[in-house]
């Protein structure tokens, strides 16, 4: 389902649940990439989201959905880094179709 033409930065769809979306001004839809988000413990949840906006809506939408709290988590990048919220999509380098994974964060380990 495309979001409407003036859908702005960030929409958001889970396979079987409803689909929200955050709205700001009018876009350009060249300007728009769809991102999968996986994680260890939810569904995957699709976005589409603007190039230039700051991930930290991303990260902000999906942890509110899953209520999960956005410093137990890591969001790391195609490549196995992590993401800063403060970060875009092209400072990040996501094209079209990537994947970001979501980790719990683990401390420990020490002896």
């Amino acid at each position: 389902m495309p979001p409407p033409e003036n859908a702005g930065a960030v929409t958001e769809e889970a396979r079987g649940t409803a689909t929200s979306q955050v709205k700001t001004e009018a876009g350009d839809d060249g300007a728009l990439i769809n991102v999968k988000v996986q994680s260890q413990i939810a569904a995957d949840v699709f976005f589409r989201i603007k190039r230039d906006v700051k991930l930290r809506r991303l990260m902000d939408l999906y942890c509110g959905k899953h209520s999960l709290d956005p410093q137990a988590v890591l969001f790391l990048d195609p490549c196995g880094r992590r993401i800063q919220p403060a970060q875009t999509p092209d400072d990040v380098g996501l094209k079209d179709g990537d994947e970001i994974d979501i980790m719990l964060k683990q401390d420990g380990g020490g002896g």
